[in-house]
C-alpha cells in the first residue's frame, strides 16, 4: 500500500484525496496542517490515520511514502524543503514556487538530499497532452508556426479570495498563466524573448497578455484572467501541415486535428479524475526510486518559473 500525506487542507485537496483514494493499491493516511486542530477535523472527515502539523510529519518521515503538497504558493518552499530534508518524496503544486529563486532552492534541496521531487503540474500527465506532444515531437502535422492559449477564469473568486493577495502568491500569472507558458515550454522549449502586459489589482495582475518568441518567427501568444464569468480555456497549435486544438487543454479530456486538405478527426480520452495520472506516475517514480519525472522535469519547472519571473517583472509584480 503507497501512503500518502496531504499538505493544505483546502479545497484543491479534497478532491486530490478522493483521486488518490480511488486508486488501488493507494491510500491518503495523513493529513498536515498548521493547525494540528483543523487537521484532526480533516482526518476524521476523511477517514485518515494521522492528523498531524508540519513539524509532526518530518519528525516521524516513516509514517508515508510521499507528500502531495498544495498550501497556499508563498508556503511551498518553507513546507517542500522541511519534507524533503526529512527524506520524504514531494509532489508539489504548481506554481510551483512564488518565483524561480525559491523554486531553485526546492530543487537544490532535493538534489542535496536526494530525494524525489516533482511539480504537480496535472496537465502534462493528461493522456491528450501526451498524445499532443508525441504529434508535434514526430512532426505529424509538420513545424510549429504558431501557438494561441488563453484561460480565463475568475468571478466565483470573492473579494477575499487568496487570487487577489499579493501575501499568497495571487494573480493570474501564478495561477493561471503557468498552464499556458508550461504547455508553450513543452511544445517549444524556451522562447528567445518574452512580452508581456497586464492589469494589476493590490500588488497583483488581474489579466495578462504575454507572448513567447521563437527563431524563425514562431510565436505563442497566450493570456491569462481572472476577470471572465466562467472557466474558458484552450489551446491552438497552427502547423505547416494542419492545426491541433486542445479546448480546456489544462483538463483536456479531447483534441482535434484539422489536416490541410483533409477531414476533420477528433479523439475522445478516458473520462477519470485527471489528477489520477500525476498520482499515479509520482507514486511509480518513488517505487522505482527515482528521483524526478522524464515527463515533468525539475528543468523545466524552473524553466517555466524563470518566464513567470519575467512576465510579472514587465508588468509590475515583484515576488
Amino acid at each position: 500500500m503507497f501512503r500518502w500525506a496531504v499538505c493544505g487542507l483546502g479545497k484543491i485537496s479534497r478532491r486530490w484525496v478522493r483521486a488518490a483514494n480511488a486508486i488501488e493499491g493507494m491510500r491518503v493516511t495523513a493529513c498536515v496542517s498548521s493547525s494540528k486542530e483543523r487537521a484532526e477535523v480533516y482526518k476524521i472527515k476523511y477517514g485518515m490515520d494521522h492528523a498531524l502539523t508540519y513539524e509532526e510529519l518530518a519528525a516521524n518521515p516513516s509514517l508515508v511514502d510521499a507528500v502531495y503538497v498544495c498550501t497556499n504558493m508563498n508556503a511551498h518552499r518553507k513546507t517542500a524543503e522541511m519534507f524533503l530534508r526529512a527524506g520524504i518524496p514531494v509532489l508539489c503544486e504548481k506554481s510551483f514556487a512564488l518565483n524561480a529563486a525559491e523554486a531553485r532552492s526546492i530543487i537544490e534541496c532535493a538534489k542535496e538530499h536526494k530525494t524525489t521531487l516533482m511539480e504537480a503540474m496535472w496537465c502534462r500527465f493528461l493522456p491528450a497532452t501526451r498524445k499532443v506532444d508525441e504529434m508535434m515531437k514526430k512532426g505529424v502535422y509538420g513545424k510549429i508556426k504558431h501557438i494561441a492559449a488563453d484561460f480565463k477564469a475568475g468571478w466565483a473568486h470573492g473579494p477575499k479570495s487568496r487570487v487577489w493577495r499579493h501575501d499568497t502568491g495571487g494573480g493570474s500569472v501564478l495561477d493561471l498563466a503557468v498552464y499556458c507558458a508550461t504547455y508553450a515550454h513543452m511544445l517549444l522549449g524556451k522562447p528567445l524573448s518574452v512580452r508581456a502586459a497586464g492589469k494589476i489589482k493590490n500588488g497583483v495582475d488581474k489579466c495578462c497578455d504575454f507572448t513567447f518568441e521563437y527563431p524563425g518567427g514562431v510565436k505563442a501568444d497566450l493570456h491569462s484572467s481572472f476577470q471572465f464569468p466562467i472557466i474558458k480555456e484552450a489551446c491552438r497549435i497552427e502547423c505547416e501541415k494542419g492545426v491541433v486544438v486542445a479546448p480546456s487543454f489544462y483538463r483536456a479530456k479531447r483534441i482535434i486535428e484539422k489536416p490541410l486538405g483533409g477531414k476533420k478527426k477528433v479523439t475522445r480520452f478516458e473520462r477519470i479524475d485527471g489528477f489520477t495520472y500525476e498520482i499515479k506516475h509520482f507514486a511509480d517514480l518513488v517505487a522505482r526510486k527515482e528521483l524526478e519525472s522524464d515527463i515533468m522535469p525539475l528543468s523545466a519547472t524552473l524553466e517555466v518559473m524563470e518566464l513567470l519571473d519575467e512576465i510579472n517583472r514587465q508588468i509590475g509584480v515583484v515576488f
